[in-house]
Formats: structure tokens, sequence, C-alpha cells
């Protein structure tokens, strides 16, 4: 090879690397774009979870309460029948 085509062979090269960094430097910025929105999406997926688990707190609390109720509607109701009964 002469001494120009080396050189031309050397400028494609260089070009291409030129390019190929460009290149690789958007894939990252478009890398970091879609993290932070992963990041964005994971924190409110977290935010949801912090809900469901109060949800579930309160739901628990809702069923103790009515278990409760019902135990003393039952007792009441024996309570009533066992009175009817006494008084017949």
């Amino acid at each position: 090879m002469t001494d120009e085509q080396n050189r031309q062979v050397m400028q494609a090269i260089k070009e291409l690397q030129d390019q190929m960094k460009t290149g690789f430097a958007a894939i990252d910025k478009r890398f970091e774009q879609v993290d932070s929105r992963l990041e964005a999406i994971d924190q409110r997926l977290d935010k949801m979870d912090d809900r469901f688990d109060r949800l579930d707190d309160k739901t628990d609390k809702l069923k103790d309460g009515l278990d409760l109720l019902a135990h003393r509607t039952w007792d009441n109701e024996q309570e009533i029948y066992r009175l009817k009964i006494g008084k017949e």
C-alpha cells in the first residue's frame, strides 16, 4: 500500500471510530434515561406496596372487629334465648 492509501484507510478508521463513539454516547444517554424512568417506576411501586400493606392492616383490624361483633352477637342471642326459656 502506498502512503496515500494508508492515510485514507487510517482516516476511514478514525471516522468509523468517531461514529462509534457518537453512537455509544447516544446509547449511554438513552440507557440513563431508561434507568431514570425505571427508578421512578420502582419508587411508585414501593409506594403502592406501602399502601397495600396499610390496607392489609386495616382489613385485618376490620376482620378482627367483625369477628368480635359476631361473637358478642352470638353470646347475646344465647343469653336472650336463656332468658326466654327461663320466663316460660
